[in-house]
């Protein structure tokens, strides 16, 4: 069974659900999922109400987290995954919108998936650009190609051996990932520095998708880190997502 995790956490969000509404290959490849969760964490009723009021993806399933750390929040995902029999997972922000992806034909992507049964991540942010052109291709596929990375590649290569960019991998994975040092860790910001910390040492197969195009990315346009705010903007403008 496949599944799709996004989350919100907090309010004042609207305006990526409007974005999200708009972009019609995630949502192609959402629906391509038996169930796509998108969870609210300490989030108000109107900005739940306005996000189901937007959702053009099939089979949403919601669930409500409050008064609790985020990190907490992934235990009971985990719970919830397991339950439903998940066997492939696929991770995405709010934030998270289309790049180039209009070359991938979903199909054949998610039929790759499901070759792997264990020990299986596909990263669908990072290019080749952002790490070493000279990286070793090593499947080539009708509509997009695959580098056998791990966690250590990327930290040697960018100093980020895991971020919360979006990603699928086998059910397996999740624990390996989120383990018990990790829902402990409480805030978001705490949990994504423990990622950051566990795999610069800890090898975990992370392979690559694509080449010099990236098929999702996140925009940051709220929160903390929006040091580029004008520029995602200007590109999600020139992508038919955004408007004023």
């Amino acid at each position: 069974m496949l599944i799709s995790f996004t989350q919100t956490y907090g309010n004042d969000r609207s305006k990526l659900h409007e974005i999200y509404s708009r972009d019609k290959r995630l949502i192609q490849f959402k629906n391509m999922f038996d169930i796509n969760i998108h969870s609210f964490h300490n989030c108000n009723k109107e900005t739940i109400d306005n996000y189901k009021n937007l959702n053009k993806v099939k089979n949403s399933i919601y669930l409500e987290f409050n008064n609790i750390p985020y990190s907490q929040t992934i235990k009971h995902l985990k719970y919830f995954l397991k339950e439903k029999g998940c066997t492939y997972f696929f991770f995405s922000q709010d934030d998270t919108f289309s790049d180039e992806n209009s070359y991938i034909d979903w199909v054949e992507l998610l039929d790759y998936v499901k070759e792997h049964n264990k020990n299986f991540m596909l990263d669908l942010h990072h290019v080749t650009d952002m790490l070493d052109i000279r990286i070793k291709l090593n499947e080539i596929k009708n509509t997009f190609n695959v580098y056998h990375l791990t966690s250590l590649d990327f930290h040697e290569k960018i100093q980020f051996a895991m971020d919360d960019s979006p990603y699928i991998c086998s059910i397996d994975m999740l624990d390996v990932i989120y383990d018990d040092k990790y829902v402990q860790q409480g805030s978001v910001w705490n949990s994504e520095r423990y990622l950051f910390e566990k795999f610069k040492t800890v090898k975990i197969n992370r392979y690559l998708l694509s080449d010099l195009k990236k098929t999702f990315k996140n925009y940051n346009i709220f929160g903390r880190t929006t040091h580029h705010r004008d520029f995602w903007i200007k590109q999600l403008k020139q992508k038919g997502l955004y408007d004023d």
